[in-house]
Formats: C-alpha cells, structure tokens, sequence
C-alpha cells in the first residue's frame, strides 16, 4: 500500500477501507441490511479516498471550499474507524471462565451493541451520502483535475538584489567559495560548489554574491532558478537567452540541451543553478553542461543534503552546508536592519534585542522579518509587545511563504510525520527512536518491501533532516541521530497548519483556543491547566488518539480511562497523575506508553488488558516493580525500565519484545524466562550482586551461560551487560561472540573478566565495541584491530599492561573513535600509532593516572601518523599524584598532540577518581 495509512490529509480512510472489509466478513450475526450498508461505506469511501490522494498532492492549489469538504471527510473517516473499533472490541471480550449470570450480562451487552452498531451505520451513511452529494453538485473531481497553473512570485527573488553593503557575515563564506573556485589543481576540470542548508539561511544571496563578484573571470555565465516544480525546456530556454544564444522557442528538451551543448563547448563558462529539489532536476540541467577541461565553475543551491551530495558525486567540488549568523553577526545585521547603516543599538534597548535574537537562532530571514516590525520603534514597551508576540511574527508571510515551499515538496506521509513534532514543545529534545515509534503507534508509518516499519520509520526521520526541516543532535557512530530539534520557525509554522488541519491541540499559557471540532491529539505545555480551559477540553476528548501531558502541577485529565481511541499517552515529569495511571487498563487501543514522573509509583494490575501496548517505557518513573499481568502483552516490542524496577518472571511470556532496555535481572528464574524471548533484538541488562544472590550464585552463573548462548543464537544485534562484581567471566562472553554472528553491538563491563575475550575477533558484523577488563596485551589490539566493520572501540583497562603498546598497520581500517581508559597503578603506559593505522580515526580519548608519566616501563605517546584525527580529549586522573607528576603528563600529551601535522584540537581535563568514559 503506497502512502502512509494514517494521514494529515487523507485520515484513516486507507486503514478503513480493509477493515471495513473484515468486518463484512466475520460474522457478528449482525442485523438485516447492516451489512449491505457497510458495503456502500466501502464503495463510496473507496472513491472518495482517491480524490483525497489527488488533493494532498496539489494542497497548495486548494480553494477554501475544497478544503472543507476534505477535511469533513477526513473527520468522517475518524468517526467510522472509531465506531467499527469499539464493536469489535465488545464483541470480542471472552466468556470463558466466568459464571452463567456474567455469560448471561455478556450476551445482552452484545445483542445491544449488534442493535446499536445497526443505529450509527445508519447515521454515517447518511453522512457519507450527504458528502457524496456535494461532491457531485460543486465537481470537485473536475477541480482536481483541472488546477490552474498560477503562476506566483517568487518570494526568494528580493535575495537576489541585496545591496552587498546591507549583507553581514557572508565575506568569510563568499571568499571560501571563491578560492576553492580559483584553485585550478584538478587540470582545468569543471569544478562544483553546492551550498545547501535551511530555507531562510542565505544560500540564494550567498550564490548571488560570489556569482556577480566573479562572473567577469569568464567567457559567459547566467544564474538560473529552478524551483519546486520545474518547466525543464523552460529552464534551459532561459539560460540560453541569458547566455545570449539565439535558439528557437519551439524547440523541445532534447533540442535545447543539444543547443547549449554546442554553445558552451569551447567557452570558459559559470552558472549558477539556484534552488534545486530533486537530483532528477539536476541530472538535466547537469546533461546541457558539458565538462570541457576550462575551468568552467557550477554553483547550485538547495534545502536537500542528498540533492546536494548529488551534485558533487561525479564531478570535483564540495559540499558547502551554509552556517547559521553567530551572535556578533546576528547582533550587527538586525542593528542595520533597525537603526540603519551607521546607528548602532541603545543601551537601554539592548537586553530586549538579545533576547529577540536568542529566538531568531541566526536565521537570517527571521532577524531580517523582526527587524522590519521594529524599524522606527523606539519605545521599550514596543519592542517588548514585539517579543511577546514574536510566534506571530514568525508567520508573516514572506517568511511562511519560504518555509511553506520546503513544506509543500513533502510527500504525504512525510507531511504528517512533520506536523506531529507540533506535540513536542519548543526547544524540547526529542528523542529519535521515541518519535518514531509514536509514528508507529499512530498509524502514520507503512511498511515497505524488505524493510521492518522501524526501519521505514527512521528513513522518514533521516529525510527529514536531510531536508532541512529537523536538527540532528548528537549523531553517532553508526551515522544515526540521537535526537532532534525543531527550529523555533519551522515549529511555528508546523503547529500554525497543525490547528488549521484540526491535526493537534496544543495547550499553552492556560489558553485553548480550538475550534469546534473533535480534538483528536492533544499536548498540554503548561504547568497550570484552569478548570474552564479544562472543562472545554474533556468535552472534545471522547475521539481522542494521542495525549502529550508536560510539566503539569495538578491531576490534568478527569476520566482517562474512558478515552477507548487512545494510541499513545505521554507524562513528563508531571506531578499529580499516579491516580490516573492506575485506572488506564481499559484503554484496548493504547499502542504506546511513555512515563517519565517521579510521581508514577506503581502501574495499574490489569496492565495486561492493553493487548495493543508495543512500547512500554517507564524510564524516569517512580515504578519499583511491574505486575504480573505484563505477560499478556502478545504485541509489546520495546519495554524500557530502570535497573531498579522489579521484573515478574511473566516477561518470558513477551513472545514479540524485540527490545528490552536497562533491566535488572536479579533472579535466576527470571534469566532463565529470557531464552523464551526468541525476537530479542537488543538487551540491556544488569547482574545482580553477591548480597542479591546469596546462595543461589552458582546456578545463576550456570544459567547466565546457557541465557547467553541460547539468546545469542536467537539473533541478538545489541547486547549490554553491566557486571559490577565478579559474576561475569571471559568465557561468558567469549560464548556470547560465538554463538551470535548478528551482533553489531557489544559493551561489557565486568569487574571479573581477567583477560580479553579472544571471540570477539570472530564479529565480523560488530561496529561497536566496549569492554572493560582486567588487563590487556598487545595480541588484544591485533584482534580488535582485525574486525572489519568496527567504527567505535572504548577500552576500560583495570591493570597495567606489561609491553608497550602498538597500533600496527592495517588494523582499525573504519575506526572513527578510540577511547582507552587506563588508571592501573606502576606499569607505565606507551602507546605507539604506527604510519597507516587507523587511518579514518576522528576522534581519541585517552584517560590515565599521571602516576604513570615516572613509571620504569615508560610513558609515551605517538599520534602524528593519525591522519584523519580532528580531536584528542584526555583526562588525568590526579589521585596521590604529586604536581610535578601531572605537569609531566600534560607536557608529554601537548607535546604529543604538538606534532600533529593536522593540529587537532586538544580538550584536556582533570579527575580525581573514576573510571568513567568521556
């Protein structure tokens, strides 16, 4: 099924349709004529559904009345899955076990939901008739068919006649382009700068300042707009005439790349292809420039990383991802921007402009579009009107124009996803796998041929930022984000058309200010909710499908428990919603729990009724232990807990967890239930201690090496095991390594691992890579060195080596980060990076006892043959060291880091204790 099956614009109409097809199908003895009446739902939503699909394709062409009718379709669609859902739900509960008076409640209670099913298919076909009608009467279908090829301005035209004067912060990046430009070390090859970054930034007016101060070095030039939907033979026409070429208008594609082949040939030629959305584009525009050996230059501009890499994969250039201003340059183009050329900010103005500009981030277009509402305004009540309505600035309209282009070249389905991060509030830190799985939850996230929906889900988030609507934070080793953030612009843009789609609620400064619809997802980000804001709310929660709750003082939702269409419930760090936890068993359709209160102490019994629940985190919580019942969650995929929480032996019965985060498991028992666990993906676990144990040590260890084994074979991809006693043994992870070949992951702390496991050569998946152990020899570093795809190795090292220690030649060929933790005591410490070692090595952590620099082994360090180092952060641990011993040590770390011919930059620090990481 092509498309997203939940949608901003389309509702659950794909997810409907099928499962008003199951429902013909079972047999519910429902009344006479019900069936026949679901079957018209079927046909009607089933046409309606592909005219939908035509309109969330050209949704910026929608008149006022078009939208209407979608959008009452869309809610339809709601109200019909909602319906279908709560009878199938009344008719499947079980009688088994209970006694005849219950069996005998049961029974009626289905005979009146068959009566009342009958009553509101009635009254939804009705509707559906009513919107049939309309549709036919006012020829939306023709609409659609027929939308007017307006042409609109351009609205990043004015960038193109900025007097350089006015510009602030593009010297430094103009003059890099150019330089790069000018070098000609690749035989007069044609050369290629791509400038990519957010829409707003200045990559149109940074493209323009380079081509109008260089454009005279060459034979010809031209600056060609490309945009969203472009008119190819249009395009090359253009450049034609601006390369002043005589061509004929009536010439097709094909004619006019011929034509500008030829022209350009044997000219030294510059062009500037502005604004590119797709490497399709740019492949024919790529096909009319020819590579003449001239030192012919191309500059293009685009909001799309991977249209930006395109442009650079066959041709020599470089990728230029466009910075936002630093607070200087933010400072100095908004004082222009207010005071004119000359004037620079009052004093008694400037606390107020620093903290507009903290809101603007550097944006040049946000600064440019504040600054125009405050030009002539000298009052400081002005200005503060200005700041405390500064969202609504963020929406004027040149500006939303500009965002609304990077919104609009979405697919459907990724407009959706991007239109949920209006849930989150501002500046939040949102978590990748977190969002994706409330995609999931929510329906929003199809699978796609030869891909799992987690892996769909995260492409979804990866083109997100690829496109410049999401920040990444904190990118790992394996090229995935962390975390996201979401521009202060592009989140007021997003919750702006979020309210007009009647997509999300969002409740703020005891304020609501919704529409009459139903609310179908609601995010509280206020710490006081009033009671009238509140009573105005709980009257349009019946339907809803996601409840986001932030920082709430006080008990938020009356009767949670009553809202059956509930996908996913979210509390952070909220005071006041234990009593509300405990009553939410009823909630059938709940697919995604999320608990991050300190107030949550306990989880509700009947836990278990949740027989949708795929995420279960209660990480941040009060929760000490989980009930029972939690084995009846069939569907659960993610449960994510903290070391501390009490785990039932019932988590054996889990049969689809594929993730099970932070788990102490203290009982042999409950080891024993993880070999049921046959999907487990990902395992986070900690050991017990001996006090924990007591007698029961022995056969823990023995079941702790048939888990690993039996776990291993069962296809582990990511495995952590904290051990902080001696319970764990090389040999249990060299049973691990061998017996899981899948392995990508692997960080094993254990205080009684003696030597290296020599298995662990054998992971020829493995990209990750952390070990603590007693002590370590050279043959380690061989075999670690040996696997092949290994991008992240940390070594925690408890006792001191007996020889110096040499990265050789070939080993580490994908290092991107090595970290070596060493805090023994007399043994010294050289560490030699012999020439081609770890030759993509990024980044080094080195931590040690500065003891160590008067040790007889010796203490020296050699990094000069890491080419690609760009960091070197050290930590010496200073513990009984006398000063002289630590000024040693950093004399021999800088002295080290000296001879670098790169000059990494060097982070270096000062412990007294610990054997933490970076």
């Amino acid at each position: 099924m092509a498309g997203a099956i939940v949608s901003a614009s389309t509702g659950v109409i794909s997810a409907l349709l099928p499962k008003l097809s199951m429902f013909i199908e079972q047999e519910y003895k429902l009344q006479k004529g019900v069936k026949s009446n679901i079957a018209f739902l079927v046909a009607e939503l089933s046409s309606m559904h592909t005219l939908l699909v035509k309109l969330a394709s050209n949704e910026e062409r929608l008149d006022v009345q078009l939208k209407d009718w979608r959008n009452k379709v869309r809610e339809l669609s709601y109200d019909i899955e909602d319906c279908i859902d709560r009878f199938m739900h009344k008719m499947s509960k079980e009688d088994a076990g209970v006694n005849l008076l219950k069996k005998t409640i049961s029974m009626i209670e289905k005979i009146w939901a068959r009566h009342k099913i009958a009553n509101l298919i009635d009254e939804l076909k009705a509707r559906v008739k009513e919107e049939g009608h309309r549709r036919k009467r006012y020829k939306y279908d023709d609409q659609a068919a027929n939308f007017s090829q307006v042409i609109q301005i351009d609205p990043r035209l004015p960038a193109l006649y900025v007097e350089a004067r006015r510009l602030v912060g593009i010297d430094g990046p103009r003059e890099k382009i150019i330089e790069f430009m000018e070098n000609d070390d690749n035989g007069h090859q044609l050369k290629v700068v791509s400038i990519v970054g957010f829409g707003g930034l200045g990559k149109t007016t940074l493209a323009n300042q380079v081509y109008h101060k260089t454009k005279g070095q060459f034979d010809c030039s031209c600056f060609v707009p490309v945009s969203r939907n472009p008119n190819v033979a249009k395009i090359l026409a253009n450049m034609l005439k601006d390369l002043e070429s005589p061509f004929d208008p009536s010439h097709d594609e094909r004619q006019l790349i011929d034509k500008l082949r030829a022209f350009l040939q044997d000219k030294r030629y510059f062009v500037v292809v502005d604004d590119i959305w797709s490497t399709q584009a740019w492949e024919l525009v790529k096909s009319a420039l020819p590579e003449n050996n001239l030192n012919s230059r191309i500059i293009t501009t685009t909001r799309i990383t991977d249209v930006a890499t395109s442009c650079c994969s066959s041709l020599a250039g470089y990728v230029h991802n466009i910075q936002p201003l630093s607070d200087q340059q933010s400072q100095q183009l908004f004082s222009k921007r207010v005071f004119g050329d000359t004037s620079e900010c009052p004093p008694y103005l400037q606390e107020i402009s620093h903290r507009i500009l903290e809101k603007c981030h550097g944006l040049p277009l946000a600064i440019i579009t504040i600054a125009s509402l405050l030009a002539g305004k000298s009052n400081k009540d002005q200005w503060e009107q200005v700041y405390n309505s500064i969202n609504s600035a963020f929406s004027h309209q040149g500006m939303r124009d500009i965002l609304l282009l990077s919104y609009y070249d979405l697919p459907c389905n990724l407009k959706t996803c991007l239109l949920y991060l209006s849930m989150y509030p501002e500046d939040h830190r949102i978590d990748r796998e977190e969002l994706t799985w409330r995609w999931i939850a929510e329906g929003f996230i199809t699978e796609v041929r030869g891909q799992s929906v987690e892996q769909t889900a995260e492409s979804y988030f990866n083109e997100l930022v690829n496109r410049s609507l999401i920040q990444p934070i904190n990118i790992q080793y394996d090229g995935k984000a962390e975390a996201c953030r979401v521009h202060d612009i592009v989140l007021e843009l997003i919750v702006s058309l979020s309210a007009e789609e009647n997509f999300a609620c969002i409740v703020e400064e005891k304020s609501y200010s919704g529409s009459g619809h139903k609310i179908r997802r609601l995010s509280v980000q206020t710490e006081h909710v009033g009671d009238e804001v509140m009573k105005k709310i709980m009257d349009k929660l019946s339907q809803v499908r996601s409840i986001s709750f932030y920082g709430l003082q006080e008990q938020p939702i009356s009767h949670l428990q009553e809202l059956h269409h509930l996908r996913v419930l979210y509390f952070y760090y909220d005071v006041g919603c234990n009593q509300h936890i405990k009553c939410i068993g009823s909630l059938f359709q709940l697919k995604c729990l999320i608990i991050s209160s300190y107030d949550v102490t306990e989880l509700p019994e009947d836990i278990g009724n949740m027989r949708n629940l795929q995420t279960l985190d209660i990480r941040g919580s009060g929760v000490e232990k989980l009930p029972p019942s939690i084995g009846h969650l069939q569907k659960l995929v993610r449960l994510l807990v903290e070391p501390e929480v009490e785990l039932p032996d019932e988590i054996g019965d889990l049969l689809a967890l594929q993730e099970l985060l932070c788990a102490g498991i203290f009982s042999t028992n409950l080891l024993e239930a993880l070999r049921q666990l046959t999907k487990l993906k990902t395992l986070d676990m900690d050991v017990p201690n001996r006090e924990q144990l007591g007698r029961d040590r022995g056969r823990y260890e023995e079941a702790l090496k048939l888990s690993v084994t039996v776990m291993g074979n069962h296809g582990l991809q990511s495995v952590k095991i904290y051990d902080y006693n001696d319970l764990l043994r090389e040999e249990h992870v060299d049973l691990l390594c061998s017996t899981s070949p899948c392995l990508r992951k692997l960080d094993v702390k254990g205080d009684g691992i003696a030597r290296f496991p020599k298995q662990v050569g054998s992971l020829v998946n493995l990209t990750y890579l952390e070990l603590k152990f007693l002590r370590i020899q050279q043959e380690d570093l061989c075999i670690i060195g040996g696997i092949p795809a290994l991008l992240i190795c940390k070594l925690y090292v408890l006792d001191a080596p007996d020889e110096r220690l040499t990265i050789r030649s070939q080993l580490f060929q994908c290092l991107k980060e090595f970290d070596y933790i060493n805090i023994c005591y007399g043994g010294g410490l050289e560490m030699l990076f012999l020439q081609e070692a770890m030759p993509k090595l990024q980044r080094l952590f080195l931590k040690f006892r500065a003891q160590e620099t008067g040790s007889n082994m010796g203490f020296e360090f050699s990094f000069e043959h890491l080419a690609s180092l760009e960091h070197i952060q050290v930590i010496i641990w200073r513990e009984d060291a006398t000063r002289s011993r630590v000024e040693a040590a950093e004399a021999a770390i800088r002295g080290a880091v000296s001879s670098h011919p790169g000059r990494p930059t060097l982070n270096l620090g000062y412990e007294r204790q610990g054997l933490e990481g970076p």
